[in-house]
């Protein structure tokens, strides 16, 4: 199993726990009355289940990031080994503004570490950069194809997926504009809770955590088969 799909089930397991809660709560089955949150508490409870729910997203797509570029190092002798996909994307993580240098001094700087990179029989250590903040499923599915990864999901929940629910949004875009107005304090908690139930966050989690199961399957098929390997020296 990989560290994604390790981070994935941890983080599914917990907004389970407060998801099956919240239906508890709000269905009055399960939870004494006396200690059932009301009021603020549960409209803070609700929204913090947002948040949560964005987490296990983006923290997936990091860690699955953080795997491929951990296989590539570890297996790929060379960079000229490399799939054009990833080869573009060592590049910009590893010398970011360098590639266009702004004298002939940096340039050569530059070709000469290139060169070195090329001619090590060990890649240096590089990360893959998540949509950080915006992990929407447009950005997601971006990320996965800037890897060299052809995603594909099952039409049914593909439909669900890309399905426009509020503002011409789909659920997670939606998703990622609550958890944004949350995390900038353009929104209180409070306000948000107010205008979702568990039923809305039942919906929401189940979609997310379906659509990042596949995801972290495509990247777990990719790293299982060296899919990040090929040959930038090839016409």
């Amino acid at each position: 199993m990989s560290a994604a799909r390790d981070v994935f089930e941890e983080r599914r397991e917990e907004v389970e726990n407060l998801v099956s809660y919240l239906e508890e709560v709000e269905g009055g089955n399960s939870v004494s009355s006396g200690d059932a949150p009301r009021g603020e508490t549960l409209r803070i409870l609700r929204a913090s289940c947002y948040v949560m729910i964005y987490n296990m997203i983006e923290s997936t797509m990091s860690v699955c990031l953080k795997d491929l570029s951990s296989a590539v190092r570890d297996t790929a002798t060379s960079i000229r080994d490399l799939k054009q996909e990833i080869f573009d994307l060592y590049l910009v993580s590893r010398y970011g503004n360098r590639i266009m240098p702004a004298s002939r001094e940096k340039a050569a700087d530059f070709a000469r570490d290139l060169l070195n990179d090329a001619s090590s029989s060990v890649i240096p250590e590089f990360v893959f950069a998540a949509p950080s903040g915006n992990c929407t499923d447009s950005n997601v599915e971006r990320s996965l194809r800037n890897v060299g990864i052809e995603f594909a999901l099952l039409p049914p929940l593909k439909t669900r997926v890309k399905r426009k629910v509020v503002n011409n949004r789909t659920l997670l875009e939606s998703l990622v504009m609550v958890r944004n107005d949350l995390a900038h304090g353009n929104r209180a908690f409070s306000e948000v809770g107010q205008d979702s139930s568990a039923t809305d966050l039942r919906e929401i989690f189940t979609l997310a955590a379906e659509y990042m199961d596949v995801v972290v399957d495509h990247f777990e098929d990719y790293i299982s088969n060296s899919g990040y390997l090929g040959s930038i020296m090839q016409p």
